[in-house]
């Protein structure tokens, strides 16, 4: 049991922090490609190595199943378009030099779920979550306050990420057979993008760019395979919080590698939300306890 326990935080650790590290320096290489057009390729590019891969593993007929199914057709077109705004806005984090605001966004996003369970749904929301998203809305309101612009791209990120990942949790279906639905999805709206409106040829652009922008399809998918692996020996707790180190990487990265200016009230939002992460964190491990406890009391 323990091996199978650290065989899962192995893999959702190289997951995550692959997410973290090499993926921004990676689209950082990107920076002169314009931000809808990275996005478009990485969705062309996913699609068509996802689709290899489920080809080769026999899990074909899991992709074609979908489009006899309403709500999986219509929850993963819709997810489709979520994810593919989310990317936008952490590509345009990086063109941009806010790395520190997609951080932020994917600091948030589990806090911002729960609350948009509690409100939607009526999921139930224990009382050290309810302090989480207190503190979240805290270090939102400092940073209006300070800096008195909305930080539109951490919103971006954090809502399409919680949306996403609410609307996803109604459909039972593994992460790869969803992700080649929607980046299929948006490849529709890719291509028309990329040949009729996209003035800069993919064609003309140097091998180097070309090489990039065709591997940001294995950049998407690896971490995604990785996670899952991790997921299988996991509970949903541990995953979620292990998941926190990507970006623990964006922030660390935005100023050791992009040298993004840490001014004092980002900070103090960043420790703010750092501790309302931590309350979060505990509280899902917690629960995790819980029902291993229960597991392990249950009749054999």
């Amino acid at each position: 049991m323990k091996e199978s326990l650290y065989k899962g935080i192995i893999y959702a650790s190289i997951a995550s922090i692959f997410w973290g590290l090499p993926t921004p320096i990676y689209f950082n290489e990107l920076k002169s490609v314009n931000a809808i057009e990275v996005v478009c390729h990485r969705a062309i590019w996913s699609f068509l190595f996802l689709l290899l891969i489920i080809i080769l593993l026999g899990r074909f007929r899991e992709f074609i199943n979908i489009f006899s199914n309403k709500t999986h057709f219509f929850c993963l077109s819709l997810t489709g378009i979520l994810i593919s705004i989310n990317w936008l806005g952490f590509i345009l984090s990086i063109n941009i030099n806010k790395l520190q605001d997609a951080s932020m966004g994917y600091y948030i996003s589990p806090i911002i779920s729960i609350g948009l369970g509690y409100l939607f749904f009526k999921e139930k929301m224990t009382t050290l979550k309810k302090i989480s998203l207190l503190l979240m809305i805290l270090s939102i309101l400092i940073l209006l306050i300070s800096i008195k612009t909305i930080p539109y791209i951490a919103f971006i990120i954090a809502f399409s990420w919680s949306i996403y990942g609410l609307v996803r949790k109604k459909i039972k279906m593994s992460a790869e057979i969803g992700l080649i639905f929607e980046s299929g999805f948006v490849t529709i709206f890719a291509l028309i993008y990329l040949f009729v409106y996209n003035q800069s040829d993919f064609v003309n652009e140097n091998y180097y760019i070309k090489f990039l922008l065709i591997f940001t399809g294995i950049i998407t998918i690896f971490p995604l395979f990785v996670f899952n692996i991790g997921l299988k020996y996991l509970p949903l707790g541990l995953a979620g919080s292990i998941f926190y180190l990507a970006p623990t990487f964006f922030f660390i990265t935005s100023i050791v590698i992009f040298n993004e200016q840490l001014l004092y009230y980002k900070l103090i939002s960043f420790i703010i939300i750092w501790i309302a992460v931590i309350i979060f964190i505990y509280d899902n491990l917690k629960i995790d306890s819980k029902i291993s406890e229960n597991k392990t009391q249950l009749p054999s």
